[in-house]
């Protein structure tokens, strides 16, 4: 009986540490916009599973056409977090992944120092918005660009 306890005691604390990580980017999940005045960006985030969140973008224009921009996966791998998108006419369609290298309560940074641009990529849920900005250098030169999204 005494293994037993060992046992469970052993396995729990692996399980708990799993299921909290998890639950760390559940704050992303919602449907967030950006009005412009040529149309609304629309950023939807679900629950894919339990180890990853899946992400779309989508360009609505004011006659209501949409374009799709990009599809995004929040994913836990291997004990880390990682952001991967496929942007549409980019990368030859191929996904790029970003290292998560911070994540707190709300937000998150994720790099990748090879790519091209960006090469870094942050999210920062506060309340009802969601700020979000890619950064890095382009031709020599740091770009920066926010994206300022709301939730209904």
């Amino acid at each position: 009986m005494n293994k037993s306890i060992v046992i469970i005691a052993f396995l729990l604390p692996g399980n708990l540490v799993s299921a909290q990580q998890t639950k760390a980017v559940q704050w992303m999940v919602g449907i967030w916009k950006i009005n412009t005045p040529q149309g609304t960006v629309v950023e939807i985030w679900e629950t894919k599973n339990d180890s990853t969140l899946q992400g779309r973008s989508v360009f609505v224009k004011s006659n209501n056409d949409t374009i799709p921009q990009e599809r995004i996966e929040m994913a836990f791998r291997n004990g880390e977090w990682y952001y991967i998108p496929t942007v549409s006419n980019q990368n030859d369609g191929k996904p790029v992944s970003f290292k998560v290298i911070f994540l707190r309560a709300n937000e998150f940074v994720s790099e990748n120092p090879a790519h091209d641009f960006p090469q870094r990529i942050a999210y920062r849920r506060i309340k009802q918005n969601m700020y979000a900005s890619i950064e890095g250098k382009r031709n020599g030169r740091f770009s920066k660009q926010n994206f300022d999204f709301t939730t209904e």
